[in-house]
């Protein structure tokens, strides 16, 4: 019995110093040879001033008496339609900065109008990576289903503002 429990410590030792060896993820540098290159942030030149304006010819006013307006009743008051809302389709969500602009960058080389829109929370900032706005939810619904299919990215469609 003692020779069967010293065999299987033996075996347990030599396991435990070998199989890291083994896996030391010497491989893993073949898989992923390439090195992602991000170009420094581009820096824009400010506009030029805009040409100063010539002087106006002045304006005679003369007194008319004020015009009357009609009473405003529940009627004359127009509710916004609840349905006319903007969306957005958003696909990642950040706390670091970097990342967001990675994503978004990645997305408007594919030509999609993605975003970067800040939640500030006390205590920290989460950037959240969009694509949108649009008005047809449905439109972005299809969107979802295709960016999940081709590029497996889980998102979901939120409401805009």
């Amino acid at each position: 019995m003692k020779q069967r429990l010293l065999g299987a410590v033996i075996l347990a030792a030599l396991l435990v110093i070998l199989v890291p060896e083994l896996l030391d993820g010497a491989g893993h540098k073949s898989r992923y040879a390439k090195q992602l290159q991000i170009p420094p942030e581009p820096v824009f030149q400010p506009m030029p001033p805009l040409p100063a304006a010539e002087p106006a010819a002045p304006v005679v006013v003369t007194k008319t008496p004020p015009a009357r307006k009609p009473p405003v009743t529940k009627q004359a008051v127009k509710k916004v339609d609840p349905l006319l809302n903007a969306w957005a389709l958003q696909v990642g969500s950040f706390s670091d900065q970097d990342n967001a602009r990675i994503l978004r960058d990645k997305l408007r080389a594919e030509s999609y109008a993605a975003y970067i829109d800040v939640k500030k929370t006390p205590g920290k900032k989460i950037w959240r990576v969009r694509i949108g706005p649009e008005l047809d939810k449905r439109r972005l619904e299809k969107l979802k289903k295709r960016l999940l299919k081709q590029r497996k990215i889980k998102a979901m469609v939120v409401k805009q503002g």
